[in-house]
């Protein structure tokens, strides 16, 4: 049976689906209220912070409190990777992502686009176009298919330039 901290994540979750971002946060607020230590609920937090409010303190906060206390969610390292990344602690980001390969269940196609933005911010093109190509052997989805072709593109045009 599914408690109650799971149907009010999952509502939240349909909420930010359906776009209403300040429905979902409330949801979330009620459920963390009760119980702090709900992992999923910090992970959705964290993403809410870092992608909608632009709040990179509070949700590098709240995505560490979701990977201590549900290391298993695997969204929650590529969400935190890509805001490491954004911050340029490119150490710390390969850190996570490396956790997050051994996290079960966790989409390595994701993994791989970050390791190869990675690179990419780096100038490392070879390696970028790499991650990029792993990236695309993983996936089963056409729509990731010709993101990462354009990754690989977007790579091969930079390195032609430098």
């Amino acid at each position: 049976m599914i408690e109650a901290a799971e149907k009010q994540f999952l509502l939240a979750r349909t909420f930010l689906r359906e776009g209403k971002v300040e429905d979902s946060l409330n949801e979330l607020n009620l459920i963390l209220a009760r119980q702090p230590e709900y992992g999923k609920g910090q992970a959705l937090l964290g993403h809410l912070l870092f992608h909608y409010y632009r709040d990179f303190v509070s949700a590098e906060e709240a995505f560490r409190k979701a990977m201590r206390q549900s290391p298993n969610h695997d969204e929650t390292y590529l969400d935190y990777a890509s805001l490491l990344l954004q911050l340029e602690r490119f150490t710390e980001t390969v850190a996570v992502l490396n956790k997050a390969m051994e996290a079960p269940g966790i989409e390595k196609d994701k993994a791989y686009r970050i390791f190869g933005m990675l690179n990419e911010r780096q100038e490392k093109w070879d390696e970028a176009i790499d991650y990029f190509s792993k990236a695309l052997l993983f996936t089963f989805s056409l729509a990731s298919i010709k993101l990462y072709e354009d990754d690989i593109q977007r790579a091969l045009k930079k390195k032609s330039k430098v």
